[in-house]
């Protein structure tokens, strides 16, 4: 990447902006065209499931019992290996609902925003779909998602949810999905580091002043005080906005006294050598393979996902976690996914399922066996592995003061306005001030529309 270019970036990201009807319209034509051939879901008893181990009661057994069955899709993004334990709890969802058949589609994580959008366009959608939480509000707002605030209230079951999850599912004061799994950030560090340099560990009392001394003082030849990602996407937004937050400002106030703290926090560190130059194209997994996992990090902006990630590739690694430095908060951004409902046809099977996956033992499984933290606080207090294990007991408790990002339905446009923000910065192209300026400008045009 060749972050000098931000500014014809910007200008090509403006005029696609500009364009945005013409290009719905495009949009809506190429959709027909690609899904004339794909089938709907609707009501069935002859079509098998998509992937293996959903077969659930043959239509011939259902014929043979009398029963009508009815047939929904569902659509998810996760890992093969994480998708394992969900196909047998659809497996056991039909068993249990033998009127009920359930169809399912593995789609890439970095497609499924993209073949759901497509999929409105030409009316052709899954019945139920797991999405990215910041997503969840988008598809509300373009009137996709299934309002399920009847169904949600009639259920009860919120109350027993972390505040932060709910708030990803819920727009204008309505329900459109329900939090399945969550994630946040925190920061790891390596012990051994920290010892070489004779430097107590950080916990959860530190401050931004801890922060700024631990990241100067581990900085040698021979390892980085800190890394994050700086890359010009979500994942960078994901990392960059919690300092927003800590410092009282959000995207909204990004022209504040506390926005400009935190950018220029990052931009000393970035700078002075305090990080690795390379960190504006790096994704989170390859900071971590590339930098901490290797012991030439002596902390790490990371997400609890990324524990398994070290497990996988240096084991050995003596490293802990500890909750965001304090400063006006120690707030950190909620990842996951949330399951929507996303046709009216088979409203009360979808809520079945979705009421199923969603139940506390079911939350608490699935999230274990998957390497994520449950939404459901009930759940969590029912589990040894995050109230017990070192280093995702420290992400249980951050989750309790995790934000949702946004929520706003144009957060896809927002995010981009903080990443050219930081990547000029970083890049030396604009100050503090003229970039947050700049980014606040277009975060007020954005929101206006």
């Amino acid at each position: 990447m060749d972050i000098l270019k931000t500014s014809d970036d910007r200008k090509y990201r403006r005029g696609l902006h500009e364009k945005r009807l013409f290009t719905r319209g495009i949009a809506l034509g190429l959709a027909a065209v690609m899904l004339a051939g794909c089938s709907g879901s609707g009501t069935s008893t002859s079509q098998g499931s998509t992937d293996a181990g959903t077969t659930g009661q043959s239509a011939e057994t259902q014929a043979s019992q009398g029963q009508e069955q009815t047939t929904i899709e569902m659509w998810y993004h996760i890992s093969p290996d994480q998708a394992t334990l969900l196909l047998q709890m659809i497996d056991e969802f039909q068993e249990l609902h033998p009127g009920i058949k359930v169809e399912t589609q593995s789609v890439a994580f970095a497609e499924i925003k993209k073949q759901l959008s497509i999929g409105v366009a030409a009316d052709q959608l899954p019945d139920v779909t797991l999405c990215d939480t910041v997503d969840n509000v988008s598809f509300a707002a373009m009137g996709a998602a299934m309002d399920i605030t009847s169904e949600v209230e009639a259920w009860g079951e919120l109350e027993n949810y972390f505040e932060a999850p709910v708030n990803s599912a819920r727009y204008e004061d309505k329900y459109y999905g329900v939090p399945y799994y969550s994630n946040c950030l925190a920061i790891m560090y390596n012990k051994d580091i920290f010892d070489e340099m004779g430097l107590e560990y950080p916990d959860s009392g530190w401050t931004w002043d801890d922060f700024k001394d631990m990241t100067a003082k581990t900085t040698t030849a021979d390892h980085y005080g800190l890394t994050m990602s700086l890359i010009k996407s979500e994942e960078g937004t994901f990392d960059v906005l919690p300092f927003i937050w800590q410092a009282g400002a959000d995207y909204d106030s990004l022209d504040s006294e506390g926005a400009r703290e935190a950018l220029t926090m990052i931009n000393d560190f970035y700078q002075n050598g305090y990080m690795s130059k390379e960190l504006i194209s790096m994704t989170q997994a390859d900071m971590c393979a590339s930098l901490f996992a290797t012991g030439k990090s002596a902390m790490m902006v990371a997400g609890s996902w990324l524990n398994t990630n070290i497990q996988n590739e240096n084991p050995d690694l003596n490293y802990g976690v500890v909750t965001f430095p304090n400063y006006k908060n120690a707030a950190s951004p909620i990842g996951g996914g949330n399951i929507m409902m996303m046709k009216d046809d088979n409203r009360e099977a979808s809520w079945e399922l979705m009421k199923f996956l969603s139940s506390k033992e079911n939350s608490r499984k699935f999230c274990e066996d998957a390497g994520y933290i449950s939404p459901r606080e009930d759940a969590v207090a029912e589990s040894t592995l995050w109230l017990n294990d070192p280093i995702l007991s420290v992400y249980t408790e951050q989750l309790k003061l995790a934000k949702a990002r946004g929520p706003h339905p144009k957060w896809p446009e927002i995010s981009s306005a903080i990443q050219f923000a930081y990547q000029d910065v970083l890049s030396g192209a604009k100050s503090v001030d003229d970039a947050l300026k700049q980014a606040a400008a277009e975060v007020a045009e954005i929101i206006s529309e």
